[in-house]
């Protein structure tokens, strides 16, 4: 079976590119803050040292945890047809689950010596930024220590072994036939996971005013940690969410073909993602979840530099924000990446149809781009909303106002770049999608 899974990972290398990446930064970031736990354990660097490692170690945890579940999910979908094949020549269920386990175990192990040695960089990198900010003495080097790199490589392939074991569950499922017949687009939001992801927002509630009752320094924690709460509402709620955001900013684009006499452009676009909702969701979630973490950090940001009084406390908490986000939107980026890049290229079949029915390249192109700008909003628009109970919260505990301080010119890039990533993401993966002779990519499919 090991054999077997390498042989798959050498066959299929671009299915698991983005995999591979999120498995590296999940391992490289729990052994660098590992390290940093491990220098304060070791009596250097002060207490302080050591809640700094705990606290970013967890959130990056939680984002290891859903970067590694997305990119896996889409890695194990992308081989539905091969596994339905194996099962049509005599492998079981089991088996075909246990051949999944035995490509995350390749790929986790590929990748940890790199992310090791990523992790140990990083550690001493922050531990310099960190005695700059005098927040450790000056003198203070990271603790060299067999465990944190042991750890990292171990919590990763747990967390990659349940994605992939929650992925392999449709592939294994039914009839191989039905599994050959169906798209890559089947799917829709169950009733359990719907109530889910009302009962999260209900949970979410009494943080958000816990977190508004809390000191400033608590609670700018707090709000970070409750707006991942409400990301993971988004990604429950996620197809219902996306289909209502892409009513309303599609509006526009529909009147615009009525104008035009039926030009379908823009009215193609918004019905085509308003119709396939559940993987309309799977492309707005990380967009959301990029923006969402960047509102959260700039409302933070922004108010402690307006309430706290001139001195390094202040600008080093401001720097220590400023690096968590730069480690967040890594994450974010790769699962936003991924996720926009299978989601397209597994339409080839969709758009050489379109191709054999009259549709030229340039309209192809076209419509893309509409559908990358209105997914980018409905990313942008989710994203918000997700970021404003924690923000809001928070402002209300730093300054007994309800309305954060945010600076725009720093703020607008962090939205701007999503959707720039967005968009670009569709455009370059949509070319290559469409480069391919028509009929070839219907055969293919």
């Amino acid at each position: 079976m090991l054999r077997l899974a390498l042989g798959l990972l050498r066959t299929r290398p671009h299915l698991f590119a983005g995999a591979a990446t999120a498995l590296l930064m999940s391992v490289a970031v729990i052994t660098m803050f590992g390290s940093l736990i491990a220098t304060a354990i070791g009596g250097r660097g002060g207490s302080r040292l050591g809640m700094i490692g705990g606290a970013f170690g967890e959130i990056a945890m939680l984002m290891a945890l859903f970067t590694v579940t997305n990119t896996l999910s889409f890695s194990v979908r992308g081989q539905a047809r091969d596994m339905a094949l194996l099962r049509t020549s005599g492998a079981t269920p089991a088996q075909i689950k246990r051949l999944i386990r035995c490509q995350v175990l390749w790929l986790t192990l590929f990748v940890s010596p790199p992310a090791w040695l990523l992790g140990s960089w990083g550690a001493d990198r922050f531990l310099e930024g960190l005695a700059t900010q005098d927040i450790v003495p000056a003198e203070t080097t990271v603790v060299w220590s067999p465990w944190p790199p042991l750890i990292g490589t171990l919590a990763t392939l747990l967390v990659g072994a349940g994605a992939a074991k929650i992925a392999a569950r449709r592939i294994v499922r039914g009839r191989p036939s039905t599994v050959l017949a169906q798209t890559a687009e089947q799917g829709k939001t169950g009733w359990l996971r719907g109530i889910a992801g009302l009962l999260v927002i209900a949970g979410s509630v009494p943080l958000v005013v816990f977190t508004a009752r809390q000191p400033a320094d608590k609670s700018a924690q707090l709000a970070l940690l409750g707006s991942l709460l409400f990301l993971v509402a988004v990604g429950l709620l996620g197809p219902v969410l996306a289909r209502l955001s892409i009513v309303l900013l599609g509006l526009p684009f529909r009147l615009m073909g009525r104008r035009h006499r039926g030009d379908a452009g823009g009215a193609l676009a918004a019905d085509n993602l308003r119709g396939h909702a559940y993987r309309l969701s799977s492309a707005v979630v990380p967009i959301a979840l990029l923006v969402g973490l960047s509102t959260t950090f700039a409302s933070v940001s922004g108010t402690l530099q307006e309430v706290a009084p001139p001195g390094v406390y202040a600008e080093s908490d401001v720097w220590l924000r400023g690096v968590e986000l730069a480690m967040l939107a890594g994450f974010g980026a790769v699962a936003t990446v991924n996720t926009l890049a299978s989601l397209t290229t597994a339409r080839r079949r969709e758009y050489a149809l379109l191709a054999l029915t009259g549709a030229t390249r340039r309209q192809l192109m076209r419509m893309l781009g509409t559908e990358a700008t209105l997914t980018a909003l409905a990313g942008v628009v989710l994203g918000v909303l997700v970021a404003a109970p924690m923000s809001m919260a928070f402002a209300s505990a730093a300054t007994g106002e309800l309305l954060p301080t945010i600076a725009f010119r720093t703020y607008a890039p962090l939205v701007l770049g999503p959707v720039a990533l967005t968009v670009l993401t569709i455009l370059f993966t949509g070319v290559r999608a469409t480069s391919e002779p028509a009929v070839t990519a219907v055969v293919a499919q």
